[in-house]
Formats: structure tokens, sequence, C-alpha cells
């Protein structure tokens, strides 16, 4: 089973499955785990407004600690698996992986905002030359484009990387 206490004990496999140092996530963790009490004081695993009892991990729990959690969700968005593979990666059922994706997604959102670390949406947000800024290079999957219908235009798209034959 893929945990924190295993990923971390390689450097460069915590880096290699997160995208993060073990000193960048330890940073992060606290942002996430407010965040994550913060939601689960309010609401179910399955996002049902909670009524009774607030939320315990429980014994079982494919991810029983915040670092796990925090683990599986920045492993899910760095290798962009399936949610199967993800769920045999962290000893669980896909419907039970789909759960954590869903509800961690929005979670880490919020988290990286409170760092002041969200990503830009594009490279005309990026100040490249500000002397207080700290640039954060997060590897990142790559993403297709629509492709334009004319041919000139669609050659200025084409890097020539990918084989058009299948």
């Amino acid at each position: 089973m893929t945990s924190y206490k295993k990923l971390v004990k390689s450097k460069e496999n915590f880096l290699a499955m997160t995208a993060y140092t073990d000193r960048e996530f330890k940073a992060l963790l606290p942002y996430f785990s407010k965040r994550f009490e913060a939601h689960m004081e309010k609401y179910t695993l399955e996002g049902k407004v909670r009524k009774r009892r607030g939320y315990m991990a429980y014994r079982s729990s494919p991810l029983p600690t915040m670092e796990d959690k925090l683990v599986f969700i920045l492993v899910y968005l760095k290798t962009n698996n399936l949610q199967s593979v993800q769920a045999n990666l962290f000893e669980m059922h896909q419907p039970e992986a789909n759960l954590w994706i869903h509800l961690l997604v929005p979670i880490l959102k919020d988290a990286l905002k409170d760092t002041g670390m969200t990503p830009a949406r594009s490279m005309e947000k990026v100040d490249f030359d500000a002397e207080d800024s700290d640039l954060f290079f997060h590897d990142g999957t790559e993403r297709g484009i629509p492709r334009p219908l004319d041919d000139d235009d669609q050659k200025t798209y084409y890097s020539g990387k990918k084989s058009i034959i299948a």
C-alpha cells in the first residue's frame, strides 16, 4: 500500500510521485489539515450535511493520517491515474477512490489558495521580474488543445513531437 511513511523514505520517489519535496509537503500540510477539518465539521465524506456526530478517521481507513490524505491527492494529480489505478495504489476500491478524489481536490485547491501558491492559468499572469515573487513550478500533465480548422494555423500548433499515426 502506498503511504506517506513509505514514500518519504526515498526523496526521489516522493518527488516523482507528488511533485513536492518533503519540506514543501510539510509546509503545505497545516493548510490542508485546517481545510480538511473545517470541511469535515460540516459535511460527511459523501458531501451530505453532517447532522449528528463529528468526523473521526476509522481504524480501517485506507487514508488514516492527514499525510496519507495529502499524498493520495497529490499522487493522483501528479500522475493523472485512472481511478482504478489510484485505488490499487492505496488499497481501496474504485468507488472509494472516487469519493476521496472528489472530496480532496477542492480542499487542496483551497489550501493552495491559503498559501498564496495557486497556479497561474496563463503566462501573462506570471511576473518573472518581481523581486518578492516566489515562483514554484509544478510538474503537471500535458493537456490537449482544440486544433484550429485552418491548415496553416494547425501547423503553428503542431510541434512534430507526436506521431499522428496510431
